[in-house]
């Protein structure tokens, strides 16, 4: 079928990881529960230094549940605690050894390079310095997935649409994802959401889109 494009799975474990958007004031984080293309870059570029790597991910609903942690950053410059924040995070279900996703990574020469060369752990989200994160990454196979029209169940940066096979957007739901320049600093750029009617590889979609005028 023209428009279908080779991907490579991998699954991630972890035991515990917090994915949110930064939020200024406020003493609460919400989780989201996929893997933005944008928290895989920096992941990626983290660890395997200035390649840019795209990629998404889907946490497996049936191995985790939420949970909520709390505590007080400390500032340094006044010596004393901040007012309290408190995180949502993904851990193992009950009956599950670890929270699981699959990533899928468009296929090109350095998509398939990570085969062999990444390594088998990364970090990634929030609170890092505190545990949570901390992932076991392993490649499992290539998939080449047929197109299909329905909704978007994740989040990509809008310029990289065309880089995971999307090839048409009905109607879009956008929002922003902050975009890494390097460790510490970065941009926020406009991207699709969840809730999107596209037309893409079905790895990405969450449930058909009824009316069948743009198969």
């Amino acid at each position: 079928m023209i428009g279908q494009k080779a991907f490579l799975h991998f699954k991630l474990r972890t035991q515990a990881v917090a994915i949110g958007e930064r939020v200024k004031g406020g003493t609460f984080r919400p989780c989201i529960e996929t893997i933005p293309t944008s928290t895989l870059k920096g992941a990626f570029k983290e660890q395997l230094g200035p390649e840019d790597v795209v990629a998404i991910g889907f946490f497996d609903k049936e191995t985790y549940e939420k949970a909520l942690f709390t505590y007080s950053p400390f500032d340094v410059v006044l010596n004393t605690s901040k007012l309290p924040i408190t995180i949502e995070y993904l851990k193992p279900k009950k009956g599950s050894n670890t929270v699981v996703a699959d990533i899928f990574m468009p296929k090109n020469e350095v998509a398939e390079s990570l085969i062999t060369s990444m390594p088998t752990n990364i970090s990634i989200g929030a609170l890092k310095s505190k545990g949570f994160g901390r992932c076991e990454i392993r490649y499992e196979a290539e998939v080449t997935p047929e197109l299909k029209v329905g909704y978007l169940k994740g989040r990509l940066l809008e310029d990289e649409k065309e880089s995971l096979g999307i090839v048409k957007i009905i109607k879009a739901s956008y929002g922003y994802l902050f975009y890494p320049k390097d460790k510490i600093t970065g941009v926020y750029k406009r991207a699709l959401f969840e809730g999107s009617i596209i037309k893409g590889p079905e790895i990405v979609i969450d449930g058909a889109y009824e009316y069948d005028d743009y198969n």
